[in-house]
């Protein structure tokens, strides 16, 4: 397959968190009586790049790192794991894992563009328009 593209060097590190994670918090957000609450997401964790390239396997290339990009980004969690009791709770090894071990259900999906886009959202918004 076609080798990676990392932006910099890859040792930057990102706060990955698997989306049954984010769906769990959503739902846990949804669910407090506490109203007008802001909640950071992540794992708590921050990974390399590199890591990620490493854990998916495969050739790299390196293209210049883009100016403001910031080496490390990352989540304060402990809001959410306080008041709502919310913790991650696959690790960044099992999250690539699953996506890995899913990679062939989704490598012929279709893939979206402006006309398919336009065309499988066409009368999406027909019967919200003003009535005469």
């Amino acid at each position: 397959g076609k080798p990676f593209t990392v932006v910099g060097d890859g040792s930057q590190s990102r706060d990955f968190l698997y989306v049954s994670d984010v769906a769990r918090a959503f739902l846990a957000a949804a669910e407090t009586p506490k109203t007008g609450r802001i909640y950071n997401l992540g794992a708590g964790n921050p990974q390399t790049v590199n890591r990620l390239v490493q854990l998916l396997g495969g050739d790299v290339v390196y293209i210049p790192k883009r100016p403001g990009e910031p080496d490390c980004t990352h989540a304060d969690i402990s809001r959410i794991s306080s008041e709502l009791g919310w913790k991650p709770q696959l690790s960044f090894e099992e999250g690539v894992a699953r996506i890995v071990a899913n990679i062939d259900y989704w490598r012929n999906a279709p893939l979206w563009d402006s006309d398919s886009i336009a065309k499988a959202t066409k009368t999406w918004f027909e019967f919200m328009t003003p009535q005469g």
